[in-house]
């Protein structure tokens, strides 16, 4: 579908339908805004080999025919029964903020998603914003220090990671590398982050061990809604979710998110 707004062109498409060269023009766009260097892998692995189906793109051009923003609703169900989609990897060129791009961008594809659960995991910073268009919010998350593995397991806050989402979001992730940990035979997923620091994901079946490096000796944090009384750990993460009605009570963990 392609929208004029304000002179420039909107183009929504699902992921399947966008052409070698619009996927070239939209890795460009990424990698300028976020100083990386993708390549299609990444754009095939997230976008075309999707375990769940299509997710919807938005790109904008200028009148030079120039992609100057970006934005995709990720398709990443929370289960088989509830189609849902993450807005992700949104950006735009620095010379054409602050004029109403992003919002429109989220008006053209909420035109083609209608009534399917949408979901995010919006920093403090970015809350505000998700409330301020009509978002609810779900969970607030605290950092905690992972002391005992196998006691923050029986509290329900690490779920295990279902053998096709690991193969997919984990093994096959071509830009971003896991690790694990085995605590009494059970295996925990995590994402480094910095120095020896990890951040612990959930559970996972041994034979899919042979696919992660072994962490030594990590330091270990999760997510959960209980308060952290400690200061230096006030890292906090907020699930936000809308289109909602009649799947409040979904259980959408941890490791869904996308910069993770």
């Amino acid at each position: 579908m392609e929208y004029k707004v304000n002179g420039l062109k909107y183009i929504c498409k699902k992921s399947s339908e966008i052409n070698k060269e619009e996927i070239k023009n939209y890795i460009i766009t990424f990698n300028k805004i976020f100083n990386l260097n993708y390549n299609s892998n990444w754009y095939i692995w997230k976008y075309i080999n999707n375990i769940y189906g299509d997710s919807y793109i938005v790109m904008v051009y200028n009148n030079k025919e120039k992609v100057v923003a970006i934005r995709s609703f990720w398709r990443n169900d929370i289960s088989d029964k509830i189609k849902s989609f993450q807005p992700v990897d949104t950006g735009v060129l620095k010379e054409y903020r602050r004029k109403g791009i992003f919002i429109q961008m989220n008006k053209i594809v909420l035109q083609n998603i209608k009534n399917e659960l949408i979901y995010n995991f919006p920093n403090q910073n970015s809350l505000p914003g998700y409330l301020k268009l009509g978002w609810k919010l779900k969970y607030k998350y605290n950092l905690h220090i992972g002391f005992d593995l196998l006691k923050i397991l029986n509290s329900g806050y690490l779920k295990k990671i279902d053998n096709e989402y690991l193969a997919w979001r984990f093994i096959n992730n071509p830009v971003k590398k896991y690790f694990y940990i085995n605590r009494k035979g059970i295996y925990f997923l995590l994402s480094y982050k910095k120095y020896n620091i990890y951040y612990i994901l959930g559970t996972f079946d041994e034979k899919y061990k042979k696919y992660f490096k072994k962490a030594v000796s990590p330091i270990t944090f999760y997510y959960s809604t209980s308060k952290n009384r400690i200061a230096f750990l006030n890292n906090k993460c907020n699930l936000v979710i809308k289109n909602a009605k009649g799947k409040e009570n979904m259980d959408i963990p941890i490791s869904r998110g996308d910069v993770i």
